[in-house]
């Protein structure tokens, strides 16, 4: 029997590219979207679409009684750490209290299996003898989008002691590329890879690279880049150990295990795209850590998780499609 999953966030860059992959493995699919930043130009057309917060309870409620729902996969939510700093309360409103009023209308209708997408963000500054992260590793995160995914977390741990809820959460460290469809399309936008390939393609755009003076071997900041593609690979991962009952943890770095400096991440662009990049050293942004590197050896060992698409230049070649 085909399984019907509740996509939220369906209609943002990784909620897009999501579906187009649950799709091809044969799954039934509803998505909500508010639109306030996905595009619903990026979902099927005749794919069941709501669009509505995904803690609108009433759209919910229908949601959940008109059909039989597997599994929440959970995307949706804000994301910009700066915006975060200066509106703490709508990061707590969206990825706190409109998750537990989903929450709640799951266990009303006896649906106990969620996917979340969470953040390294949930660590904070990690000290240089945690690189590379582990799932065990001190959450001390130092703005209120990391603070809200780690509250969030703990609702879920909680939900699962009370509720029976089984759920997974997946640590992203910086996801970037695209699908052979869809691409980044952020407004704002805020991500390395698309500002780097902005700058090549407008000629009054300057790359601004904060801080070369971190202790990094160039000075820049060092992060872990990951294909959306193999991205949403641990995603069907995880839907398929929810679905059938295998043992697994609840929580997983999703990562390479390596990381480029931002100014190595400039020079593979400029062999990628075979052209000069115009970038400006610019002052270090507060609490910016220096180096994020995951740990994976869990989810590669648990969830069977095999990434296909660790090559640098090939996620900046993806990206280049869509960034114009």
């Amino acid at each position: 029997m085909t399984k019907t999953i509740l996509v939220t966030g369906a209609a943002g860059y990784i909620g897009a590219i999501a579906v187009e992959y649950l799709l091809k493995e044969g799954y039934e699919l509803i998505v909500i979207d508010d639109l306030s930043t996905g595009h619903k130009e990026s979902l099927p057309k005749n794919i069941k679409f709501f669009n509505a917060e995904f803690g609108n309870t009433t759209i919910l409620e229908r949601i959940f009684s008109e059909n039989k729902i597997e599994l929440v996969l959970h995307f949706a939510g804000a994301a910009l750490v700066e915006e975060s700093v200066k509106n703490p309360q709508k990061y707590f409103d969206i990825n706190f209290c409109q998750g537990k009023n989903m929450l709640d209308v799951m266990i009303r209708f006896n649906v106990k299996r969620f996917v979340f997408s969470s953040t390294c963000a949930i660590y904070g500054i990690p000290k240089e003898e945690d690189i590379p992260i582990k799932e065990d590793t001190i959450t001390k995160p130092i703005n209120p989008y990391g603070e809200s995914k780690l509250l969030f977390e703990k609702t879920l741990e909680w939900y699962k002691k009370n509720h029976n809820l089984d759920y997974i959460a997946l640590r992203y460290f910086n996801v970037a590329g695209a699908s052979e469809n869809y691409g980044e399309n952020h407004n704002p936008e805020t991500h390395l890879i698309p500002l780097v390939l902005k700058s090549i393609n407008e000629k009054d755009f300057v790359l601004s690279v904060y801080g070369n003076d971190y202790p990094t071997k160039d000075g820049t900041a060092i992060r872990d880049y990951i294909h959306v593609v193999d991205l949403i690979y641990a995603h069907i991962n995880a839907i398929k150990t929810l679905i059938s009952g295998k043992n697994h943890q609840n929580k997983y770095n999703v990562g390479y295990g390596h990381g480029y400096s931002v100014l190595e991440i400039v020079n593979a662009a400029k062999e990628a795209m075979q052209t000069d990049i115009k970038y400006k050293i610019a002052p270090r942004r507060p609490g910016d850590p220096q180096v994020l590197i995951a740990d994976s050896k869990n989810i590669r060992n648990d969830l069977n998780w095999q990434p296909k698409h660790d090559n640098i230049h090939e996620i900046i070649k993806s990206a280049s499609k869509f960034i114009k």
